[in-house]
């Protein structure tokens, strides 16, 4: 293989033994959207569910029929929009949903689709839920619903991992909003508001679920997670496929941005940004080699990248070589801030032609 992405099976059982430390077990949603952030969204599933993980979080309608494909006891809840032509198929196979606007219920009313569902509240993020004052109306629409069940309520934070004000603004919000819906609205059982860095914050939070997604996967710092530590689950490797001594002063990959000088050692890595490594690192980011950071230099190709090899390693470099991009030695993080964006992008971003071997 040219290059690969493992998926260490261990670490994500020693992350979920950390997040019992947060809370328990049962109230774990695990979020596998996005196939599981790029780890296989299938495989993680079945890993986590031999944990004694039951209930799992996605983003689309496809997804969740893929995991009920292959087990009819999990419990799934879509957080993303589920189109009407589709509420009745998911509504048959057992899979939650979230109800996010007036329009969707009457649909549900109209067609009389029998439906359990979770409330969305807009309590911040400014993204899809119902609003502060559209809560009387609401219940009220609730109370006479024939088939509309609302089984539970749920927001989302918005700044959970930067603004701690905000983050408790949105908790109050939720907290007022929710009550008055169950107060109105008896079939409501659930509540749930924590997200990963949420949970970290205010585990002592009394909420049925608590969804872990980023640090479930240790796409975290130990800055960041502290007390807690989080392993990396996914590290990303390339071979080495060419090296050089530039026998002088010579450009380096497409658009003549970084000049080798006479007397460097080259190397060509085998994965580029159709593999998902990003154009961003072109000339600033670096790879883990032999005990080296070593530099990516020109910019990154489609299929390919040039790295610069240390003085100390040139003798010894050869064809073949394994070079880390992320994982035990470099945290996805790092990378992830030389691109200007979070982790989450850069571990979603690894292409599909990136081969996962699970270890």
């Amino acid at each position: 293989m040219r290059c690969w992405a493992e998926i260490n099976i261990e670490n994500l059982y020693d992350n979920i033994r950390e997040l019992e430390k947060i809370t328990l077990k049962e109230k774990i949603m695990a979020v596998i959207k996005a196939d599981a952030y790029g780890h296989g969204m299938m495989n993680i599933c079945e890993a986590l569910i031999k944990t004694g993980i039951k209930k799992f979080a996605v983003a689309t309608v496809e997804e969740a029929l893929e995991i009920r494909e292959t087990n009819n006891e999990v419990g799934i809840l879509i957080l993303g929009p589920v189109e009407n032509e589709c509420m009745s198929k998911v509504s048959d196979n057992n899979i939650y949903f979230m109800i996010t606007d007036f329009e969707e219920i009457e649909y549900i009313e109209k067609n009389r689709i029998n439906v359990n569902v979770f409330l969305k509240l807009d309590t911040g993020m400014g993204r899809v839920g119902f609003q502060e004052d559209e809560i009387s109306e609401l219940t009220e629409k609730l109370k006479n619903c024939k088939y509309v069940n609302a089984v539970g309520i749920f927001s989302h934070f918005s700044s959970s991992d930067s603004d701690e004000e905000y983050t408790k603004l949105q908790e109050k919000r939720f907290k007022e909003m929710s009550e008055n819906i169950m107060k109105e609205v008896h079939s409501v059982k659930y509540r749930h508001l924590l997200n990963s860095f949420g949970s970290l914050k205010y585990h002592d939070s009394e909420y049925d679920f608590v969804r872990m997604g980023i640090i479930l996967y240790g796409g975290v710092t130990d800055e960041e997670t502290a007390p807690y530590k989080f392993k990396p689950v996914m590290s990303l490797y390339a071979k080495i496929s060419h090296i050089k001594k530039m026998h002088k002063d010579s450009f380096i990959s497409y658009g003549n941005t970084y000049m080798a000088k006479k007397g460097d050692v080259v190397a060509t890595v085998s994965i580029g940004y159709a593999d998902g490594v990003r154009r961003d690192l072109s000339n600033k980011g670096y790879v883990y080699y032999k005990g080296h950071r070593c530099s990516i230099i020109g910019r990154v190709c489609m299929d390919q990248l040039m790295i610069l090899i240390p003085e100390e390693l040139a003798d010894s470099a050869k064809k073949g070589d394994i070079v880390e991009f992320f994982g035990k030695n470099i945290n996805v993080v790092e990378v992830a801030n030389l691109c200007n964006t979070i982790s989450y992008e850069i571990l979603c971003g690894i292409s599909n032609r990136v081969p996962r071997i699970y270890k």
